[in-house]
């Protein structure tokens, strides 16, 4: 029967359909089929950041979870390249971006855009408020120093599950303006979820540069782990050596040698070091970690003339009354005041009391 047009099959056809549907259509039913595959799915170039977001969404979790004194959890939702990313409603406007500039191993920039009601519920969490309040401007101190904890959180753990040595700068706080503030990079989804309050989205960008170095530096990083286990094992990249089974890797010649075990998966210590676990295995990476302790008995400002006229038996004069508690910085910044005391001939201070988030961030301004 032939075809007019109207969409009445042809003989030869019924009996092609027949014969691919009974089985028997060789080549000529194969042509049919492989035109109806689909295409090829796009590459989603985000998803070699997937680790590095799912590091930065546990250290968020843990570290807010604490500064909060209550259960906050960061759950990756979507993982999208920028230009194909859709910025949640709730972001649409009043928001802000947090800044940070990275460099060492890999260079670039990572954001953090929230709306301006969830930085005023984080930053006045954080400074023992009850969590609802407007939006002010001094809450951009608070939500940069959550934000600082965070990457300062992420450093050893970066280095010790991607192999990515990170080097984080200070958050800067700007306006967000949308998908007008990224058009490549790296973009990801993420909900928070504060105890006792609705949840948010919030959205964590990487730019084109930062994510081109850790898609070379990850990529790099597991070729030279396949080679480095290849050479423990005595092959190389070449061909299998004579004698020796395809199937099974073994020592000494002729393929009579013992099977060689697959070596042990490699598990991070938690262990907290010498000070045993804290619970907390994100905390328990870092508590090897040595920090220089300072104690501040006061501090004096004078002319660079008085200063050259200093000499043997000159008295400087602080800013600080006898009695009162010194300061006792970490890293540099104050977090706690104590007393002097004589420990076995050695100086040593008592602690009297702890810096509360809203003392610090007076001392940040």
């Amino acid at each position: 029967m032939a075809d007019d047009g109207g969409g009445i099959l042809s003989q030869d056809e019924i009996d092609l359909l027949t014969k691919s549907l009974l089985g028997g259509g060789g080549a000529a039913a194969a042509a049919p089929a492989a035109a109806a595959a689909p295409p090829a799915a796009v590459e989603n170039t985000a998803e070699a950041a997937r680790p590095f977001f799912k590091i930065i969404c546990e250290q968020a979790s843990s570290v807010v979870t604490t500064v909060l004194s209550r259960t906050v959890d960061f759950q990756l939702q979507w993982l999208v390249a920028g230009e194909n990313s859709v910025v949640p409603p709730e972001l649409a406007s009043q928001s802000l971006r947090m800044d940070v500039d990275i460099k060492k191993d890999v260079i670039g920039k990572m954001s953090f855009a929230m709306s301006k009601q969830e930085v005023a519920t984080l930053s006045d969490l954080m400074l023992m408020g009850s969590g609802h309040t407007d939006y002010s401007e001094d809450h951009k101190d608070a939500i940069c120093e959550i934000i600082n904890q965070i990457t300062g959180s992420c450093i050893t753990v970066m280095d010790s599950q991607i192999h990515v040595l990170l080097d984080f700068g200070q958050a800067s706080v700007h306006d967000f303006g949308g998908a007008d503030d990224f058009k490549s990079g790296a973009v990801a989804t993420v909900l928070v979820k504060v105890e006792e309050f609705p949840d948010q989205k919030i959205l964590i960008i990487l730019d084109e540069t930062l994510l081109s170095g850790i898609r070379k530096k990850t990529s790099s990083k597991s070729s030279l782990g396949m080679d480095t286990n290849l050479a423990s094992l005595g092959l190389g990249s070449g061909p299998v050596p004579a004698g020796m089974p395809s199937g099974d890797v073994s020592m000494g010649g002729g393929g009579g040698g013992v099977p060689l075990a697959a070596p042990p998966a490699f598990t991070p210590h938690m262990g907290g070091g010498a000070f045993g676990s804290t619970g907390n295995k994100a905390l328990d990476l870092l508590m090897d970690i040595e920090m220089p302790i300072v104690i501040e008995l006061g501090r004096a400002q004078m002319s660079l003339k008085r200063i050259l006229e200093l000499g043997p038996g000159a008295i400087v004069e602080m800013d600080r009354l006898a009695g009162e508690p010194v300061d006792i910085l970490i890293n540099g910044k104050v977090v706690a005041r104590g007393e002097v005391v004589v420990v076995d001939e050695n100086f040593g201070v008592r602690i009297l009391s702890l810096v509360s988030p809203e003392e610090r961030l007076k001392l940040l301004r």
